[in-house]
């Protein structure tokens, strides 16, 4: 059927030129067509037979089979995109979400925080899931060999980061020694001095290594871990004549949880770091200035929300931590923990759950008492043997003396003494567990040690000088308590 109507369209069109051919010669000889009426007609005819045969032919095209093939198999494939699209966006939309949450973590990667008991002075130690280690401030100098034997228990052989949070005795005093025992990777101290013979010895000390100190301020991202955000966010200012306002800051986050590590830095500081709206709700607080009433205003609790509140304290004279700040951070609803009532403290979190190794300390009105509630314990320290009863002290009703002597009244550089201190009653019977208190001077820092006599009413209290300043006396002032009675006694030496 397709070739004779592919044959009449032929026919038709030649006959329609040869018909228009007549019309303008006036006959066609061919088609004995004599006159331009008649050809006319012809050309008539042919376009009519034209228009037929166009008609019959077929008005689809056939597709090969093999071409017919491919578009069926393109249609599957674009129907299979169709009914699969669905599921690859919501996969998509869940990979997006989890990484703007930011609090997917692995669970058997964990992030320590230790709080180290150093008496009155602060020293942090960070062991991140990656095993990488941030020692913040050293306590005293007579905490170098605490410093470094902790480090040593953790099984340190580099401080990736190390930070002196501001050039005080209190906080810089071991990290010296931090410096000489262990590899050391950066080094982060403010841009202020202070004239002491600590702060030398620890410029002495990074000079040794070949090491260089980078300013701490606000703004540096800590490179430590890659799953942790470290942030120093302060010290804000360039510089401040109070050392502690200069005091480095810095946030970890780790998941769901925080940690916010202020230094002795005061109220005004803190007021600053709200207006600067860097990030502040943390889930542990590091109450600044040992829980002074100069630090841990009730604004910066608001800001920072915290569920845990530590305060690095020891013995002191200076009445840390203060019974406003204790009220203020019980009113905010955050467990109080200090190295003075549960020695050193450890957080550990997995990014989800949190848990410490002490017991949070409470505070009601002017009683502090601890708490009979245990948490999970997940880096347990050894417990000593539960100490002994002592028995009452054996005095006249008149009153107690006491004398103190000094094994070595001009020691050298980090040398070892002792300090005997003898007590007995007016008649002089010696008097047993009394309580010795000796508080010496040094240059930078007043250091406490405590004893108790024995039956001969001695006690003999040793401790390392550290890196004290030669030439500078040192006095030791010794109180002796017992049964509501006091003694006090005095001695000194000179350091070499």
């Amino acid at each position: 059927m397709t070739g004779i109507a592919t044959i009449l369209v032929l026919a038709a069109l030649m006959g329609f030129f040869l018909g228009v051919l007549g019309i303008i010669k006036g006959n066609v000889k061919l088609l004995k067509l004599k006159t331009r009426k008649a050809s006319f007609l012809f050309s008539l005819f042919s376009l009519v037979l034209f228009i037929v045969g166009g008609a019959m032919l077929p008005s689809e095209t056939t597709t090969s089979p093999e071409v017919k093939q491919d578009v069926q198999q393109s249609e599957k494939e674009t129907v299979k995109e169709k009914t699969e699209s669905p599921k690859i966006e919501k996969k998509v939309e869940k990979v997006i979400d989890k990484e703007e949450v930011g609090t997917e973590t692995d669970e058997s990667a964990k992030l320590e925080v230790h709080f180290l008991d150093v008496g009155q002075g602060a020293a942090q130690i960070i062991i991140t899931p990656e095993g990488s280690v941030m020692v913040i401030d050293g306590g005293n100098n007579d905490d170098e060999d605490r410093m470094v034997s902790y480090l040593n228990k953790l099984g340190v052989k580099k401080v990736d980061i190390l930070v002196g949070t501001h050039p005080d005795a209190d906080h810089i005093g071991g990290i010296d020694a931090v410096i000489d025992a262990f590899d050391i990777g950066k080094i982060y101290m403010p841009k202020v001095q202070k004239d002491t013979q600590t702060f030398e010895s620890v410029l002495r000390a990074v000079q040794n290594k070949g090491l260089k100190v980078t300013t701490a301020k606000a703004g540096i991202n800590l490179e430590l871990d890659s799953a942790i955000s470290t942030k120093m966010i302060g010290p804000l200012a360039a510089s401040d004549p109070d050392n502690n306002e200069m005091s480095a800051i810095i946030r970890l986050e780790y998941g769901n949880h925080s940690f916010l590590l202020t230094g002795d830095a005061g109220v005004d500081t803190e007021a600053d770091l709200i207006q600067s709206g860097a990030k502040l709700k943390s889930t542990v607080l590091l109450l600044g200035h040992h829980g002074s009433d100069h630090s841990t205003s009730t604004a910066f609790l608001q800001a920072v929300q915290p569920e845990y509140a530590v305060i690095q304290v020891g013995k002191n004279s200076y009445g840390h931590p203060t019974a406003g700040v204790l009220s203020n951070v019980t009113n905010a609803g955050a467990k109080i923990y200090r190295n003075d009532t549960d020695g050193t403290i450890v957080f550990t979190t997995n990014g989800k759950t949190i848990s410490v190794n002490k017991n949070p300390w409470t505070f009601v009105g002017n009683e502090q008492k601890d708490t009979a509630k245990t948490t999970p314990v997940p880096t347990p320290k050894p417990n000593p043997a539960p100490a002994e009863k002592k028995p009452e002290a054996s005095i006249s009703k008149t009153g107690i003396k006491a004398t103190a002597s000094i094994d070595n009244q001009a020691p050298t550089q980090n040398e070892n003494i002792t300090v005997t201190v003898k007590v007995s009653d007016e008649n002089g019977k010696p008097v047993s567990n009394a309580n010795v208190s000796l508080k010496l001077a040094f240059k930078s820092t007043d250091t406490t040690y405590n004893g108790v006599t024995d039956t001969n009413g001695i006690a003999s209290i040793p401790f390392r000088i550290g890196r004290a300043a030669a030439g500078y006396t040192v006095k030791g002032d010794v109180t002796v308590t017992a049964n509501g009675q006091t003694a006090k006694a005095s001695t000194a030496f000179t350091p070499k």
